[in-house]
């Protein structure tokens, strides 16, 4: 478990992305990057509102779920940007 990340995640090891840094490490990486910067929702939304000609095979179960996941965090944290349209998390606890 990366400490940096964890961190990041108000050390909430329940949110901790584990399939998502075993299998698309490079995405976790721009996710953290963007972690409560106003374009956090938007990096998301392209994942899950695919607008693309050719659309995209998608995430596996397991890193879709820790994809929203970690939305459903980070909008609990620092609350939801008018831009994430695929995920309305102030109905959902978290605890």
């Amino acid at each position: 478990m990366n400490e940096k990340i964890l961190k990041q995640l108000n050390s909430q090891e329940d949110f901790y992305p584990h399939q998502l840094e075993k299998q698309f490490p490079l995405v976790l990486e721009k996710i953290m990057i963007m972690w409560d910067s106003p374009e956090f929702d938007s990096y998301l939304n392209k994942f899950m509102l695919d607008k693309r000609e050719h659309p995209r095979q998608g995430f596996p179960t397991a890193v879709a779920s820790e994809i929203l996941r970690l939305s459903m965090l980070h909008s609990q944290l620092y609350g939801s940007s008018p831009a994430n349209q695929w995920v309305e998390a102030s109905h959902i606890n978290l605890d």
